[in-house]
This record gives structure tokens, C-alpha cells and sequence, in this order.
């Protein structure tokens, strides 16, 4: 049985309570009444303490992605905007009368893809060539690449083709003696009359580009080869032409440089400085090396730069009219399309 007094004892007042057997004088009660509110209030306060970090926690999280997302926007974009330049470039240098018609990025964490289409204007008419990709990034991701052109048998010109089967032109340098010459103006009437054709030239000599009124007075050109060798790449092409097989040897449009022409010489003049400045800033030592030899021939004005050949473009019937020209040393198909 549990009994419970509370009352007075002899002498000083004081108050009681039996609980359980024991004796428990007030001012312990009150003592284990204050332990419990200590315990309430700082199992509160860590609580409290714990929902505030976990806001903190997640704001910090929150402010740190945004911080991210946004350096990794800025980063790629600025990456994505580099390899453009250097796609843009590089096409200007390889691809005659080339550019990018499309380009699409595709952006993930510090590394990007661009996937981009290669034309070129054949009168006006726009010309799909190829598709291509890049990547680019700190972490740089793997992109495979496959392309395939035709081959030759023996005694037959070998074929290069775009991806999207147009042909490659190839050029024959006039200040070196090949053993054969293609010439695919004997090739016109095999072609449709209601096609526009494309035409890579290659002159007999070295000429100037206020000679083309001239020596082509009824053909409309669309790019000047100009020359633009190191001496390293003119003797090797000497020793190939000397060494090779006749069908075997030539220069393939992607080696020759030049400068696309739209309307008259003033856009070869602004485009030849165009050429040159390019040459100077890039980042392949070949084409510095190539942009010193120019120099150092006295090539630093439109007016001087020898023009080793053209692309002409018309009708088949148009294009007759080059047959039997005198300064025409070998002529090479290109891109051949539609009319309409």
C-alpha cells in the first residue's frame, strides 16, 4: 500500500510528500519538474536547431547548383563558340567556297557536342556536302567518325566524294609537269542539260586575277586557287609527279588554297586579305609557315598573288565555250545539280 502525508514536522515549517515510500520534500519536486523542462526544451531547441540546417543545407545546395549550372552554361558556351571559329576556319581553308549551313550544339556537364552541315553554293543554290561533328569540353567525350570515297582501278582517275556523293575536284599546279592532265571538258555532253555544273581549272601558267576578264571572258568564276605552298609541299608534289602513276597525281581541292569571288575583283581583294589574316592567326603552324612563304615572296598584295586556276560553274552549254582555250591546262568536275 502506498500512503501519501503531507503535514508538518516539529520545528521549522517545511511541506512533504510520500511517493512511492519515499519522502519528497518540495524543493526536490521542484528540481525534477526543472530537469524535465531542461530536457523539453533543449530536445526543442535541437530541433529547431535541425530543421534550421536542413533549410540552410538545402539553400546552400539550391545556391551552389544554380552557381554550377550557370559556370557550366558560360564554360560550354564559350567552348561551343571556340569550335565553331575553328570549324569555320577550317572549312574556309579546305573546302572551296565552303561553309556551315546548320550547326546544333548539344551541351552536357563541361563537355559538348556540335553537330553541323557542311555547303557550299553552286549559283547561288545552296549544296548540302556533308554532316559532321565535333566535340569539345574539358572532358572531352569520343566521337567516331567514318567517311568513304571511291577508289581507281589502273589506268583510270580515282573519284573522291563527298558524303553526300557530289564529287571532288582535283588541281594540277601549272609551274610543275604532270604525266597526264584530266580533263573533263571532253565529259560535257554526258551530262543532262537542265544540270548546273561545277568546274575546277587548272591554267597553263601562273596568271593575276585582272588577267581573268581575259583569258575567261564568258564563264562566271566563283573561286581563284591561288598559290600558296610551302616549299616543302611544292617539292614533294614535283617528286610525286615524277615518281607516281600519270592518273595517280594531282592536287586535291582540299590542298588548294583560294578565294571565293561573287561578284568582281573587289571581293577578291577584300577576300585575299581575308585569306592571309587567316593564315597568320592560325593555330596550325603549317599555315603560318605558309603565310611567312607569302611574305617572304612579296605575295602580301591581291594584285601580285600568282592565281593558279578557277571554279567556274554553268550549264554544259555554257561551259563549252572553255573548250579549246589555250590558258586551260586541265579541267576537273565538281558538284553537279538541278538547274531548278
Amino acid at each position: 500500500m502506498k500512503i501519501c502525508f503531507c503535514g508538518r514536522l516539529f520545528g521549522p515549517e517545511m511541506n512533504f510528500k510520500v511517493l512511492g515510500g519515499r519522502v519528497l520534500y518540495n524543493s526536490e519536486l521542484d528540481e525534477m519538474f526543472d530537469d524535465e523542462k531542461l530536457t523539453m526544451a533543449i530536445k526543442k531547441r535541437i530541433r529547431k536547431s535541425s530543421i534550421k540546417m536542413i533549410f540552410i543545407s538545402l539553400v546552400v545546395i539550391t545556391v551552389a547548383f544554380i552557381a554550377i549550372y550557370f559556370a557550366n552554361l558560360a564554360i560550354t558556351h564559350k567552348l561551343s563558340n571556340e569550335i565553331f571559329g575553328f570549324n569555320e576556319n577550317n572549312i574556309k581553308l579546305h573546302v572551296p567556297n565552303g561553309y556551315i549551313s546548320k550547326s546544333t550544339d548539344s551541351m552536357g556537364f563541361l563537355v559538348g557536342r556540335s553537330d553541323y552541315t557542311v555547303s557550299r553554293d553552286v549559283a547561288a543554290k545552296p549544296v548540302v556536302l556533308e554532316n559532321k561533328v565535333s566535340a569539345y569540353g574539358l572532358l572531352t567525350p569520343l566521337v567516331l567518325g567514318r567517311s568513304q570515297g571511291v577508289g581507281s582501278f589502273a589506268g583510270e582517275w580515282s573519284v573522291d566524294y563527298w558524303e553526300n556523293g557530289y564529287r571532288k575536284m582535283i588541281f594540277f599546279n601549272p609551274e610543275i609537269s604532270y604525266k597526264e592532265y584530266k580533263n573533263d571538258l571532253d565529259e560535257l555532253d554526258k551530262v543532262s542539260s537542265d544540270k548546273l555544273i561545277e568546274l575546277g581549272l587548272s591554267f597553263d601558267k601562273p596568271y593575276i586575277a585582272t588577267d581573268m576578264p581575259t583569258i575567261l571572258p564568258l564563264v562566271k568564276i566563283s573561286w581563284y586557287w591561288v598559290d600558296a605552298f610551302r616549299k616543302e609541299d611544292s617539292d614533294r608534289h614535283k617528286k610525286q609527279a615524277t615518281e607516281n602513276d600519270g592518273k595517280a597525281t594531282y592536287i586535291r581541292e582540299d590542298d588548294a588554297l583560294g578565294v571565293s569571288v561573287y561578284h568582281d575583283l573587289k571581293d577578291f581583294n577584300e577576300g585575299y586579305n581575308n585569306l592571309r589574316e587567316l593564315l597568320k592567326s592560325s593555330k596550325d603552324n603549317k599555315y603560318n609557315e605558309i603565310y611567312n612563304e607569302l611574305v617572304a615572296k612579296g605575295y602580301t598584295d591581291s594584285s601580285n598573288v600568282p592565281i593558279l586556276g578557277v571554279i567556274v560553274y554553268g550549264t554544259k552549254d555554257e561551259l563549252k565555250l572553255l573548250i579549246d582555250n589555250p590558258h586551260i591546262k586541265a579541267s576537273s568536275f565538281g558538284v553537279v545539280v538541278d538547274k531548278y
